[in-house]
């Protein structure tokens, strides 16, 4: 059985090793119109993550795929594809040369309390000394971190609790979780990860909150994607680990296609796909929106009509149809 056993207390760097890559194929969307050359990370029920050859990442539902597409990923290929990208234990080094092999898994909060009791020393309902000994040398760092003293050892910690007189200490970490090789969980609090580490793995957060309802949420805003499900933000932050894993110059945010294609008439109109960036206030990652236009400028302004809390900085727009 898995276990959360607390919030991993070190600074993170991460050490390379190759994730297998599948190769790039054309994906299209029901209607034909809309083709993507990318490779496949991986996928669940509702989504599918793709890869451009720029390293561009993007979130597809599966419902907008076409009929082929639809049928590919269930395959063979497509599900060892995903198990290798996904499912692949990366390296994680500490700025003490602590390795820790394991996998990015969701988000988290977490809440730590450090309490002197019956002259014992606890961290929540555990004993310290009963703790995995990896695990009492890094909440000495989160100490450290939070209380802005130096905690090299248990009898510094000690001193400290002391000084508290019997009263609870409580930290809120918020961070990743990370499955190791046993089938435990720990949480890594953002603070802790090396700084191009914490901006690739925070860059979804503060969507993961709101759809979890721990901060306003509301279904109605247009702020809000036509597709959420909490298996979709873990999808989001697996693949993105798993591709920054494989090359560090990966984007670090996951686009989510919005696809709103009707007919074309012959001629007259093309499909274009528009990159959006979220304005103010909006937690949520940019958008791929495909739209029609007779050319790119008049695609721009139906695709940021489309989307009321999204701006064009500006962003790339691709011709995607004839």
């Amino acid at each position: 059985m898995r276990r959360v056993l607390g919030l991993l207390l070190v600074a993170m760097v991460l050490v390379a090793t190759p994730m297998v890559p599948a190769d790039a194929r054309t994906w299209k969307d029901v209607t034909g119109i809309y083709k993507i050359e990318a490779e496949l990370i991986g996928f669940n029920d509702q989504m599918v993550i793709l890869q451009r050859e720029n390293k561009e990442l993007g979130a597809i539902p599966i419902t907008k795929l076409s009929a082929e597409d639809r049928e590919y990923l269930k395959s063979k290929e497509a599900m060892e594809t995903h198990d290798q990208n996904l499912g692949t234990m990366q390296t994680w080094t500490t700025v003490n040369g602590l390795k820790v092999i394991g996998r990015i898994v969701d988000y988290a909060q977490r809440e730590v309390t450090i309490q002197r009791r019956r002259g014992k020393l606890y961290v929540n309902d555990q004993q310290y000394d009963n703790l995995p000994p990896v695990y009492q040398k890094m909440l000495l760092a989160v100490v450290q971190h939070f209380e802005d003293f130096t905690v090299t050892n248990k009898a510094d910690l000690d001193r400290w609790v002391l000084g508290l007189k019997g009263q609870p200490k409580k930290y809120n970490l918020e961070g990743v979780i990370v499955e190791l090789e046993n089938g435990d969980e720990y949480g890594v609090p953002f603070f802790l990860f090396a700084e191009n580490d914490r901006s690739l793995l925070e860059a979804g957060y503060s969507a993961w909150l709101e759809e979890h309802g721990i901060a306003a949420n509301d279904a109605t805003s247009p702020n809000a994607p036509e597709y959420t499900s909490p298996n979709e933000h873990q999808l989001r932050l697996q693949s993105l680990a798993a591709a920054y894993h494989q090359d560090q110059q990966v984007n670090q945010q996951i686009a989510m296609m919005n696809l709103n294609l009707q007919a074309i008439q012959a001629g007259l109109t093309s499909a274009w796909e528009v990159t959006l960036y979220p304005g103010a206030g909006n937690p949520y990652p940019p958008r791929w929106v495909v739209t029609m236009g007779r050319n790119s400028e008049i695609a721009t302004q139906m695709a940021i009509q489309q989307s009321p809390s999204y701006v064009w900085m500006p962003g790339p727009v691709r011709r995607v149809s004839n």
